[in-house]
């Protein structure tokens, strides 16, 4: 909760003294990043025990985070934990190549955002027509994200003109929340390039130590970070290669 306080403190301050933006903006970046994860561990585990509560949270997440948190629904959980890197996930590592570059990790987040529109907008399609409250919370948090930025706009420009207010925002709103964005999806990225979609112990890549802990402080949930303790205490030295498939069998690309 002390990020979610800190977000706007930070973001509005060059509001009052825009000298500060350039030194201010990568901190809001992290902060972003920061929105982006908790709003992550927030869909999968919601932070109240009150349903207004938590609507209210993801909502002042997704100025940070840089869209509606609801997306996370068809995008993530039924979408992408559902076919895990395997065909059907809109966040496939290997739709185009399996080669693992910087121009393919620099690419992927943005193709992904482009995929992820087809199960979000029939997520949408199916609310509007079978649940009218599921469809109104959207609506209502697209009217929120929508509107929270127009104010901040319009506030920085009343302060500082058009130029100077909409360097502030662009700096302290717009560019964070393009970071957690893209950032989200390099972190998935990661997590599953040449990983074995059909493994049950290797279809994604675990992360463990300080680092994890603090981008996904919740138990493990995957086969591979469940069994990770066991194969690292009980195997034979090299005996976990056995669970690897070799490079040759990686699936083909969708594409290309």
């Amino acid at each position: 909760m002390a990020w979610a306080v800190v977000m706007p403190l930070v973001a509005l301050t060059p509001y009052v003294w825009p000298h500060l933006a350039t030194w201010l903006w990568p901190v809001s970046c992290y902060l972003g990043l920061s929105a982006g994860v908790i709003a992550h561990n927030h869909n999968h585990c919601p932070t109240f025990k009150n349903r207004r509560l938590n609507s209210i949270f993801g909502q002042w997440l997704s100025i940070f985070y840089g869209y509606p948190t609801f997306a996370w629904v068809p995008t993530h959980n039924l979408n992408h934990h559902k076919f895990v890197n395997r065909v059907g996930d809109a966040t496939i590592t290997w739709r185009y190549t399996n080669d693992h570059h910087f121009p393919m990790a620099f690419a992927f987040p943005f193709i992904s955002s482009v995929f992820q529109a087809t199960p979000t907008n029939e997520y949408i399609r199916k609310a509007k027509a079978t649940k009218p409250a599921l469809y109104r919370e959207i609506i209502r948090q697209y009217i929120f994200f929508v509107g929270a930025h127009v104010a901040l706009i319009t506030l920085a420009v009343a302060l500082h003109g058009w130029a100077g207010g909409m360097r502030i925002w662009l700096l302290m709103f717009a560019l964070p929340a393009v970071f957690a964005l893209w950032t989200i999806m390099f972190f998935n990225y990661i997590q599953h390039v040449h990983t074995d979609p059909w493994s049950e112990h290797n279809h994604s890549r675990s992360f463990t130590g300080a680092a994890r802990e603090n981008r996904q402080p919740h138990p493990p949930r995957t086969p591979a970070e469940r069994l990770l303790g066991l194969v690292r205490s009980q195997l034979p030295p090299g005996a976990a290669h056995s669970l690897l498939r070799h490079p040759a069998d990686w699936p083909r690309p969708l594409r290309g």
